[in-house]
């Protein structure tokens, strides 16, 4: 309960000091060696000081419950506080990345903090609170011309992600290695330097997971594998984690994506793969217009579906 009372009795504290000044210069924090502190001068040592001494917290609503790695509050109608051990500061970069260099409505970030608790590193992130509705709660409700609206929109957000400027690498916007489940081994390290290394880095994972009883699995892997996916190495900033509860319609009628923890630089592809493979077991028509979100690529979907499979299934 201690980490939770921590992180209201801090988001108060940002909340309060954010009100009262204009939004648009608090979007940026400075990486000190006490953490991120917000460029205006907040202190670690401020925050702290108003810590223990919150006992009741007015227009405070816990959104996912206080234990989790990843806990989320929401503050005063107006912001959001997301916190805990498994929260990363790379999450809040992207969503300043995507607003810097594209049109695209992203969550606004306020300020990204973090402390060491005993051997463990917590993560607090401050953002806007986004009033709406997520498109897995709303899909049922919504007529097919306005699907087709929707995913026209959604169409021209991942277009302006496909033309950002190449790195020339595949791996995260500070050059780390991508943050996706089929990465399991710690001896791999990013940025992966082309298409080939970043499959061949999933074939590894795919052996250890599955061990001596997947040998000649991954010998076949290896030998197909260069001729199946063998683009031009150049790799396109994706979202990926493109399912319909990270889509948010506004009331005004606007959409704005969540969640961007997994993105990165990735395979023109890879994005395709995730979003089908998100589809709930197909049980919902959502596949039908990620098919008109995303240029399709089922040749390396159904591939990258069966080594996960193989791997976890």
């Amino acid at each position: 309960m201690e980490v939770t009372l921590k992180a209201l009795a801090l988001g108060l504290f940002l909340a309060q000091a954010i009100g009262s000044k204009d939004h648009s210069s608090h979007n940026c924090c400075l990486n000190t060696p006490e953490g991120w502190i917000p460029r205006n001068g907040w202190t670690q040592a401020g925050c702290a000081m108003r810590w223990g001494s919150v006992a009741t917290f007015d227009g405070v609503k816990c959104i996912q419950k206080p234990g989790n790695g990843a806990n989320v509050i929401k503050i005063q109608q107006r912001f959001i506080m997301e916190f805990g051990r498994d929260v990363r500061p790379i999450e809040a970069n992207n969503m300043l990345y995507v607003a810097k260099h594209t049109t695209i409505p992203v969550t606004r970030v306020y300020a990204i903090y973090q402390r060491k608790e005993d051997k463990t590193t917590i993560t607090y992130i401050l953002m806007e609170y986004i009033p709406g509705k997520s498109l897995m709660d709303l899909w049922s409700d919504i007529d097919p011309t306005r699907k087709t609206s929707t995913a026209r929109t959604l169409r021209t957000y991942f277009d302006q992600l496909r033309q950002l400027k190449l790195p020339g690498y595949f791996g995260t916007i500070h050059g780390g290695l991508p943050n996706i489940h089929l990465f399991l081994q710690d001896d791999i390290t990013g940025p992966l330097k082309s298409e080939r290394e970043f499959v061949d880095a999933i074939v590894r994972s795919y052996a250890i997971e599955l061990g001596p009883r997947g040998a000649q699995k991954v010998r076949y892997y290896q030998r197909v594998f260069p001729a199946i996916f063998n683009g031009d190495n150049s790799s396109v900033f994706s979202h990926n984690d493109l399912q319909w509860k990270n889509i948010m319609l506004l009331d005004d009628g606007s959409l704005v994506i969540i969640d961007w923890e997994y993105a990165s630089w990735s395979p023109v592809y890879w994005e395709y793969f995730v979003a089908m493979f998100c589809c709930l077991a197909w049980t919902v028509y959502w596949h039908e217009y990620v098919g008109q979100v995303l240029d399709e690529y089922a040749n390396e979907y159904l591939w990258f579906a069966t080594v996960h499979r193989e791997m976890w299934c």
